[in-house]
């Protein structure tokens, strides 16, 4: 089916009604002047020209729409063919997250921290009001269906208590996390799974020694993705359950 040109729509039929209202106008005389005076097309033809800019503004808003959508399936296309692009620094590597959470059906997601990071971490991420109110987002549409889940080591803890109290026992969806005591550094990444199928995984997170805040990269290639699903799992059978917070829940 053909989709309609609304700017085309709207500058058509803004020039059909400036024309009807310059008649209507230049008849109808509503300023009493006679129709033999040539004042009487004044307000006609000033009323049609306002007609004609507004039908023109909504025309060329219209385009712009057009354009801009475009753009964006531009970008999603491209993204797609390549290995690995550039998201930017976690802050804005997770708005690109939340701000996607209407399109997305499942996430699977790492939070691991250094001891040497956990300070920077906070202060470039988790303290920032983004991801503070993140955790309110995720409750919203985890009650609408999404699936999320979480692995996280000690420094995570409070914060994914904070998302599972915020989910309504109601909920469509689901918010499950466990936990993890690493020996080990993990690298941390996120997996997103999207409505259509496509998959996308955004690595590259971990605020190490250096002096600016790391470059998160996202992948829609089907082996990198593969990769860190095979991580994931793998993670998710060596985690635990948060006892303690089940043992709360069970006792109140």
């Amino acid at each position: 089916m053909k989709k309609i040109n609304t700017g085309k729509v709207a500058l058509y039929a803004s020039s059909i009604l400036s024309l009807i209202a310059f008649i209507l106008t230049y008849f109808l005389d509503p300023l009493k002047y006679t129709s033999q005076s040539p004042l009487a097309a004044i307000p006609a033809f000033l009323l049609s020209i306002v007609i004609l800019i507004i039908g023109q503004i909504l025309s060329i808003q219209s385009e712009i729409e057009k354009v801009s959508s475009d753009s964006d399936k531009i970008c999603e296309t491209v993204k797609n063919y390549l290995h690995v692009t550039k998201i930017g620094t976690p802050k804005s590597a997770w708005k690109y997250v939340i701000d996607r959470l209407p399109i997305l059906e499942y996430v699977q997601n790492t939070s691991f921290n250094f001891d040497n990071e956990i300070e920077k971490t906070c202060k470039r991420l988790y303290d920032d009001d983004v991801y503070q109110e993140s955790t309110n987002e995720i409750a919203k549409y985890v009650s609408k269906g999404l699936h999320w889940e979480d692995i996280g080591d000690g420094s995570a803890v409070e914060r994914l208590r904070t998302i599972t109290n915020g989910i309504p026992k109601n909920a469509k969806g689901r918010y499950i996390f466990r936990l993890i005591s690493h020996a080990e550094p993990q690298i941390g990444f996120i997996l997103l799974t999207y409505k259509d199928g496509t998959t996308e995984v955004l690595f590259n997170w971990d605020f190490r020694e250096i002096p600016q805040d790391p470059v998160v990269l996202s992948s829609r290639d089907h082996e990198i993705f593969n990769m860190f699903a095979a991580q994931y799992s793998g993670l998710w059978h060596v985690a635990t359950e948060d006892y303690d917070s089940i043992a709360t829940r069970s006792t109140s």
